[in-house]
């Protein structure tokens, strides 16, 4: 009962973690239709603002904020500075994700020359303990679950529930039609790179409190496991990115706690080999059908 309690509690926590980041990469990709794989590096810049602004301080709510402030305005500055005239000239998906990697690696790069290869740690580490049962939770992971589901709620009110969502919903749907409806598609298109941003710039800052420390390579390493629950989901459907982090992360912690904890990273690609080759389409098939990214 212990070691299912345990593999519940911290696969959630696994999930919220992913599902924040893997939301913000589905949600722009469904919107502006770029493959923005230069995400990690995004990721990765969230964790720097966060410990450059904020000192090495290890407030998780001054990480959040830093986070989101710095994540959505190095997203911003890509998309609509860079991927935008790409774009205007007719860049196919493909060479969207080319010139996304290309960026990624100028980004990691840069960030390298400008910090060097040493691992960056925090202030002060979070030691507080909470027992559920008889697991053992810090208050950081308690933290992280709670503002992922605060946030899967505020992105599907926003979807749901409000004219901008409406807007969002219809560009990503037909672009060229709301257009023509009169939905400022340019807009909605840039407001998705921002939100995306902040998503992605939040994950970062509570990946690097949660993990400690850090380096110029830690967003590349932890997008690889995003992108496969964004992928398990559907790509382009945010809700299914919260269902396929949370696959993920549950997943993830059974094997750690049955098997062996060396299995954990391997899980996720396991299950996606599984879902490429009995369901390429994703949990939600059919966006990623209209976008062709499947035969």
């Amino acid at each position: 009962m212990t070691t299912l309690l345990t593999v519940v509690l911290f696969g959630i926590y696994a999930g919220a973690l992913l599902s924040i980041g893997s939301v913000g990469f589905s949600m722009q990709f469904g919107i502006t239709n770029v493959l923005n794989l230069a995400y990690g590096a995004v990721l990765t810049a969230g964790m720097f603002s966060d410990y450059w602004i904020g000192g090495g301080s290890s407030s998780v709510w001054l990480a959040i904020v830093l986070g989101a402030v710095g994540g959505a305005v190095i997203s911003l500055i890509l998309g609509r500075g860079i991927v935008a005239s790409y774009v205007k000239r007719g860049t196919t998906l493909f060479g969207m994700a080319m010139v996304t990697i290309a960026l990624g690696l100028v980004m990691q790069f840069g960030l390298q020359a400008i910090q060097g290869p040493a691992d960056y740690s925090y202030a002060v580490s979070h030691t507080t303990v909470v027992h559920i049962g008889s697991v053992a939770m810090s208050t950081l992971q308690l933290i992280v679950i709670g503002c992922a589901v605060v946030l899967m709620l505020a992105i599907h009110a926003l979807l749901r529930y409000t004219t901008l969502g409406l807007a969002m919903r219809s560009t990503a749907a037909d672009a060229s039609l709301a257009r023509a409806c009169g939905v400022p598609t340019t807009r909605i298109r840039n407001v998705a790179w921002i939100i995306s941003g902040a998503l992605c710039g939040i994950s970062g800052a509570l990946l690097g409190l949660s993990t400690g420390s850090f380096n110029s390579t830690t967003g590349g390493g932890f997008f690889i496991t995003l992108v496969a629950a964004a992928i398990i989901g559907g790509v382009g459907k945010p809700y299914g990115a919260m269902l396929g982090a949370l696959i993920v992360g549950i997943a993830s912690e059974a094997a750690a706690a049955l098997i062996d904890p060396s299995y954990k990273d391997i899980v996720a690609w396991v299950i996606l080999i599984l879902v490429l080759l009995l369901r390429p389409q994703g949990i939600f098939a059919e966006f990623a059908s209209e976008r062709e990214l499947v035969a």
